[in-house]
């Protein structure tokens, strides 16, 4: 299970399937051991609006220039006060749920993706985000270990037979 970021906010990034490049402005953790980052782009697009920062899995991210790099804490637990699936509830709506994502945005904003149970017919429900502020912890939920699995071997993993 992965606890820790591998690379810093500010780095010049680019994904290394779509050639899509930015600045990584946002690291996101996820229970089932996903790590993501948000690069923004630095140039407008055509019409001067912002173009929209895109998120890629950390395996595809290619830093290209570290030198404006900003190094801190890697270790999700020295980031977020609320571990990856706990059971919280949203002290101004009532929402309750289990932290599936958090998000470490470049200013120090940490956020959390909350779902909740299905509904009283056993659908699923849309989760929703909050500000850590917001968040009381109303029980230890699930455990990352608790949905990790074995990697299974593949092509890429394995050693490859020598002729």
């Amino acid at each position: 299970m992965q606890t820790k970021f591998k690379h810093p906010m500010m780095a010049v990034a680019k994904d290394s399937i779509s050639g899509f490049e930015g600045v990584i402005i946002a690291r996101t953790a996820h229970l089932f051991g996903c790590a993501q980052y948000g690069l923004a782009p630095q140039e407008l697009a055509s019409d001067g609006t912002p173009k929209k920062t895109e998120y890629f899995d950390e395996a595809r991210i290619e830093i290209l220039d570290a030198t404006n790099a900003v190094y801190g804490d890697d270790e999700y637990a020295d980031i977020f006060a609320v571990p990856l699936g706990t059971e919280v509830k949203d002290k101004v709506s009532g929402f309750e749920g289990k932290v599936l994502m958090t998000v470490e945005y470049l200013h120090n904003c940490s956020q959390y993706y909350v779902e909740p149970p299905v509904d009283k017919d056993g659908k699923p429900r849309e989760g929703q985000f909050y500000d850590e502020g917001r968040l009381a912890v109303i029980g230890e939920g699930i455990a990352p270990e608790e949905v990790a699995v074995p990697k299974r071997g593949s092509l890429f993993t394995r050693d490859q037979p020598t002729r």
